[in-house]
């Protein structure tokens, strides 16, 4: 079964898994990450996977008008 690609589901997981690298890194003594930087990447994280999607749906908004308007 196929689906859509959603690209804000993608720079949300990489967001996601980038911020679980770095509290492992923190938790293992390797760097030394403070607790702010930490709480400041989600809601920036989250913001930039929101565009994407808003981005994406306007997009695919735009390109279905323009099939129908030919078809």
């Amino acid at each position: 079964m196929r689906h859509r690609f959603e690209p804000s589901r993608l720079l949300l997981g990489c967001a996601m898994l980038a911020m679980a690298a770095l509290y492992l890194l923190d938790a293992a003594g390797e760097v030394h990450i403070p607790f702010w930087v930490m709480l400041a990447v989600l809601p920036v994280a989250l913001l930039l996977a929101g565009s994407a999607a808003l981005v994406t749906f306007l997009v695919r908004r735009a390109l279905g008008r323009r099939r129908e308007a030919r078809g």
